[in-house]
């Protein structure tokens, strides 16, 4: 889709929109989307409606379903929650949002991994073990303060929002979503590689302004690195009937999902965690060179620029690999 103006060019690829035929594990994800957001939405309407009929004041927020909300006080009693929860919302411009991104990047996502596996676990399995780590965080925090508040609802589907642009930056790293050229000193050309900071930026800010719980906060950030780091490490995939684990590329870093003005603050903090994780503790195992290579040449049919990495890079990375082979 092409729309071109004085002010703005808006460019998506044909692809991206193309829903004529919806992949299995798309259709099957929305529909539960739907049908569980509506019914959360009746049962806190119908709860509100009757408790406001007797009398009783009480705020519409306040109304939970800890069946299919993600409430860490009840989430022993109401385990389902944790799965359950990955496909609620509660606010319209969240649904809307997760609805579009479900049937348009769904369907894209499901089609060019060639795995409706793959979406579902991405979407349920990631979604949930990161609502394990939220739902303990808060009942440890809860247990150290008794003041903080564990038996408020959590968003338990960021996976989605937060998730999705990570993949489309993944598969369409160079494209571009929009280009304002006016006025001058705001023109930019937006792609899709920088959609995974913008939305995880606007998020926060969204929870600054709008402050709900800490640990709603800290979901979004532990979402954006969770995702990344299961699509780096440990995603299998067969492309062309080869077998692909991860993402090995130079573009996929995670330095590069951040802005330029912070890169050289970030670099050494994110270099220093990889040689902690995979060097001393051994707990990641580091790519190797080939694996680099595939994952570039990959990336590069996706369309994302070739990097040119310093001499002293590489030696780094080939010290590393050396130095593993040595140790194992």
């Amino acid at each position: 889709m092409k729309l071109k103006s004085h002010i703005i060019d808006i460019n998506i690829p044909n692809s991206l929109l193309d829903i004529s035929k919806i992949p299995t594990a798309t259709a099957v994800l929305t529909c539960f989307y739907v049908i569980l957001s509506l019914s959360l939405f009746y049962i806190k309407r119908s709860t509100y409606n009757h408790i406001v009929s007797t009398g009783v004041e009480i705020q519409y927020s306040d109304i939970q379903c800890p069946f299919l909300q993600l409430v860490p006080s009840k989430v022993v009693y109401y385990p389902f929650s944790i799965i359950l929860s990955n496909l609620v919302d509660t606010e319209i411009w969240k649904f809307v949002v997760t609805l579009l991104n479900l049937i348009i990047g769904g369907s894209f996502i499901e089609r060019n991994w060639n795995s409706s596996k793959e979406l579902l676990k991405f979407t349920i399995v990631i979604g949930s073990l990161i609502n394990i780590i939220m739902a303990a965080f808060s009942l440890i925090i809860s247990f150290i303060y008794p003041s903080f508040r564990s038996d408020i609802p959590l968003d338990g589907n960021y996976t989605v929002i937060i998730g999705f642009p990570i993949i489309y930056k993944q598969l369409l790293p160079e494209t571009s979503i929009f280009n304002l050229k006016t006025p001058r000193f705001l023109s930019k050309n937006f792609r899709f590689k920088l959609l995974p900071v913008f939305m995880l930026c606007f998020m926060t800010i969204m929870q600054l302004i709008w402050f709900h719980h800490i640990a709603q906060l800290l979901s979004i950030w532990v979402t954006f690195f969770s995702c990344w780091v299961y699509l780096r490490l440990y995603q299998v995939l067969y492309l062309d009937n080869t077998l692909i684990v991860g993402d090995a590329s130079d573009t996929f870093q995670l330095i590069y999902f951040f802005p330029d003005l912070v890169k050289p603050l970030l670099k050494p903090i994110f270099n220093n965690i990889y040689d902690i994780i995979c060097v001393k503790l051994k707990l990641v195992k580091a790519f190797q060179l080939n694996d680099i290579d595939k994952g570039n040449d990959i990336a590069e049919q996706r369309g994302a620029k070739k990097l040119d990495l310093s001499v002293e890079e590489r030696r780094r990375e080939l010290a590393l690999q050396v130095l593993q082979e040595r140790m194992a």
